[in-house]
């Protein structure tokens, strides 16, 4: 499609080109339009806070930090479900040691325990392929 006007001799060249710059001026619309709703929905503050939030939840020291968290506040439930709230001073002794032990673990060896984590989701789950082979249904 050339700009150049000159090339038109006649009134059916002339529709012609009217139809083709609209149909392009439809298309050029329609693209405007796309991007002004996708740069729309990248700024809703809802469609932020999520990117926000996958960029975290895929930033590895993230991901760590959150395991050590959570490994320190399993290992406190624990403690206490196990010792009771009603403790005598052999008991309170008891979870204090434990606790500091479970502290220097937890914060000293954080990829040990990791490691070993996920060797034990493995291995559950060998089983459970184990388990579907043989009754040939699926384990949920």
């Amino acid at each position: 499609m050339a700009n150049d006007f000159s090339t038109i001799k006649n009134h059916t060249e002339l529709r012609f080109r009217i139809m083709q710059l609209n149909s392009q001026r439809e298309e050029q619309e329609l693209e405007l339009k796309k991007g002004i709703t996708e740069l729309y929905h990248a700024m809703h503050p809802i469609n932020l806070l999520k990117k926000m939030v996958s960029d975290f939840a895929t930033d590895k020291q993230v991901q760590f930090d959150a395991t050590k968290i959570g490994l320190n506040f399993g290992s406190d439930f624990l403690i206490g479900k196990l010792l009771g709230s009603n403790m005598n001073i052999k008991k309170y002794l008891s979870s204090l040691i434990l606790q500091k032990a479970s502290d220097y673990v937890l914060n000293n060896h954080p990829e040990k325990i990791a490691w070993g984590i996920e060797k034990l989701s493995n291995l559950f789950s060998s089983f459970s392929k184990k388990e579907t082979n043989k009754t040939g249904m699926t384990a949920e």
